[in-house]
């Protein structure tokens, strides 16, 4: 499962092309996390799950 903050989206959905899997989900959160107050980092870590969640039952 790849997990990564919004800035680097373009980069998973690149290395994902070069592997040969476009198209391979992942789960990706807003950036910043490193500055996040707890509160902010739990929002991020439901919509995280939900998205996860969402992949692994697909």
């Amino acid at each position: 499962m790849v997990i990564c903050t919004t800035p680097f989206e373009v980069t998973v959905k690149n290395i994902a092309r070069v592997l040969g899997i476009p198209g391979y989900p992942f789960v990706k959160v807003q950036h910043p996390i490193g500055s996040c107050t707890l509160d902010e980092l739990k929002v991020r870590a439901e919509v995280a799950y939900s998205q996860a969640v969402a992949i692994l039952q697909a």
